[in-house]
């Protein structure tokens, strides 16, 4: 009985997929076992060596080859040279086209697109956690989007749904005496902006708790409170206006239909919808 098992994973992309097929293959078989991978191979004459090699070490050859005239010709050679030769690919693919009735593109490497796109949405997050509520106002320049808010609108919440995205966002707080950072208002036509807003009678609410949690009497807000919060309100509008802001009152929306109202608005990457059962 056959005690060593060689196989050989070849891939027109990185090979991952191929290599750890055969890792999870071979754990299953007490053998002396080993494993070589073959990346980038998207040359016949690459071929001929794997196979040339496979027949010489006898191994058994595993490949996720994704353009078909290259799989073909890894078939038909293994053939000729009697070399065992599977293509981990194209069962499922006749599986999948056979239940959608849509055809494969047949585009390798996208797995590792995918893979960008995750360290993407890292540094996303990454940037945004780093410019929350004005943090390095030095680096706001970078951003995709400049969300300004006032307390209670739920700008963090909001900036990592978006940096989630691949989005990277700042966020900077708008209170009753904000002035415009001259490090944002450079920005104004050349980096996205979003304010936002709610309405009164919720930031009145708000606010009221917030005195109630700090031990403030109330005798001692309740007076000025509500000219406190229109002349903040006021202030906000003032600093969008002059900026140039999409303003989105949250009142009523929750973090994902804001999201879509800002990547609708400025063509950002993704829209995403929640469905709550």
């Amino acid at each position: 009985m056959e005690k060593k098992l060689h196989i050989f994973a070849v891939s027109d992309s990185v090979g991952e997929t191929a290599e750890k097929i055969a890792v999870a293959s071979v754990l299953q078989f007490q053998v002396e076992r080993s494993i070589t991978r073959f990346s980038r191979v998207t040359k016949e004459i690459q071929i001929d060596e794997i196979i040339e090699k496979a027949s010489e070490e006898d191994a058994l050859v595993i490949y996720t080859i994704v353009k078909q005239e290259l799989s073909s010709y890894m078939d038909s050679a293994a053939r000729a040279k009697g070399v065992p030769a599977l293509n981990l690919m194209t069962p499922l693919f006749d599986m999948i086209e056979a239940k959608t009735g849509l055809k494969p593109v047949y585009i390798s490497g996208l797995t590792h697109t995918l893979d960008d796109q995750y360290f993407n949405r890292m540094k996303a997050i990454e940037f945004t956690i780093e410019h929350d509520n004005g943090q390095n106002l030095d680096t706001f320049k970078d951003a995709d989007l400049i969300i300004l808010g006032l307390p209670r609108t739920s700008k963090t919440p909001l900036s990592m749904h978006m940096a989630n995205l691949g989005i990277k966002v700042a966020n900077y707080p708008i209170l009753i005496d904000t002035e415009i950072p001259k490090e944002i208002e450079a920005l104004k036509g050349m980096v996205s902006m979003v304010g936002l807003t709610i309405d009164t009678e919720t930031l009145l609410s708000l606010r009221r708790e917030r005195m109630q949690t700090l031990g403030t009497p109330e005798e001692k807000y309740s007076d000025n409170l509500d000219d406190l919060v229109a002349e903040e309100l006021d202030n906000a509008y003032r600093i969008y206006a002059r900026l140039k802001c999409l303003v989105i009152d949250v009142t009523l929306h929750d973090i994902e239909e804001v999201g879509n109202t800002i990547t609708h608005k400025f063509n950002l990457p993704l829209r995403v919808t929640h469905h709550r059962f």
